[in-house]
């Protein structure tokens, strides 16, 4: 109900004061909407329909009258809360709330969607209609609340100092390893020292750093003074992460993460063998995958590389549009 983006970091602050160093971490990825940071590829597989019968066995309640109360509010939060008996309190902490949470989102295969909604039925009657709101919110990542991982930074400051002073140095460790829940308990337990913990780690991917635009090669040269000027290659930025974990065969892992943070590992295959080109055991690379014509060798549309991005028949996809990943930046290298 918090319009002011200065009052919001207040109040945040204020619960990050009276959290504990344990519960701090989890509250942050709770906020997020999550039970990991939002790299992980762990997502809740909760829809709809399986939210509606966890609200109707969490209250013994007919689904029928769960959906009247969703067509009405058009929320299922406020369904759930509308729904819960009169009366109820909450004997669930943080902790309680997250683990189960947890439970939901590991879930998964034959038999998975009864045990998501037995998970959550129990997690809803174990609280107050008022937390259900916001517990029915979080695995159909409809939270709503109105700020960004910025904000959570703010309120990190504004906890330690008072104010915002310290948010740049925060930020920096946040784009370094942008794991919000990781960043808060370190700081929670440590005061700024505990930034010292924030470290680069191969499979965390480091925030991208993106490109300012201005119109004019003019406007560029008056702004940067002397300028340097290469073709740029239009594919998908790729932030590759490696690791030797067997110098002898040369197999290893590889994860890839786009822009955003997504985990895009499965959509590139041919990485699968790139140990043979890397002379380092750890190594993070910044690329742009760029596509190729199968026939000629040459550069494709960016439309047509596009068409990689994708789930599934991955491997038919290779063939008709294989990809060449060229790299621009070494982020990390064997510790450093």
């Amino acid at each position: 109900e918090t319009a002011s983006r200065n009052a919001m970091t207040v109040q945040l602050a204020e619960l990050f004061k009276k959290a504990g160093p344990q519960e701090v971490g989890h509250i942050c990825y709770l906020l997020q909407g999550r039970v990991v940071p939002l790299y992980e590829a762990v997502e809740f597989g909760v829809a709809d329909k399986l939210m509606i019968r966890a609200i109707a066995q969490a209250y013994d309640a007919a689904e029928k009258e769960v959906v009247a109360a969703f067509k009405k509010f058009g929320d299922l939060g406020i369904a759930a809360e509308r729904c819960h008996p009169a009366g109820g309190k909450s004997n669930l902490s943080v902790f309680d709330v997250f683990e189960k949470l947890f439970a939901v989102a590991r879930e998964g295969g034959a038999g998975s969607q009864e045990k998501k909604i037995t998970f959550l039925a129990q997690l809803l009657s174990g609280v107050d209609a008022v937390s259900a709101r916001y517990i029915a919110r979080i695995p159909l990542d409809k939270l709503r609340l109105g700020f960004s991982d910025m904000t959570i930074l703010d309120a990190l400051s504004w906890m330690l100092a008072g104010d915002k002073s310290l948010r740049a140095k925060l930020e920096e460790a946040y784009n370094v390893r942008p794991d919000i829940g990781y960043l808060a308990q370190a700081v929670k337990s440590h005061g700024m020292a505990g930034l010292s913990h924030v470290k680069v780690k191969v499979g965390a991917p480091i925030l991208a750093s993106l490109c300012q635009r201005l119109p004019t090669a003019d406007e560029m040269i008056n702004k940067m003074g002397k300028v340097a000027v290469e073709p740029k290659y239009d594919g998908v930025r790729v932030q590759i992460h490696y690791q030797n974990s067997n110098l002898k065969t040369q197999i290893s892992k590889v994860k890839t993460f786009s822009r955003n943070l997504e985990n895009t590992t499965a959509m590139f295959s041919e990485l699968e063998s790139m140990g043979n080109q890397i002379r380092a055991d750890e190594v993070i690379l910044d690329s742009e995958a760029v596509g190729l014509d199968p026939k000629t060798g040459k550069i494709i549309p960016f439309q047509e590389t596009m068409t990689r991005k994708r789930k599934h028949d991955i491997r038919a996809a290779r063939l008709s549009v294989p990809l060449k990943f060229f790299v621009f930046d070494i982020l990390y290298k064997n510790g450093k």
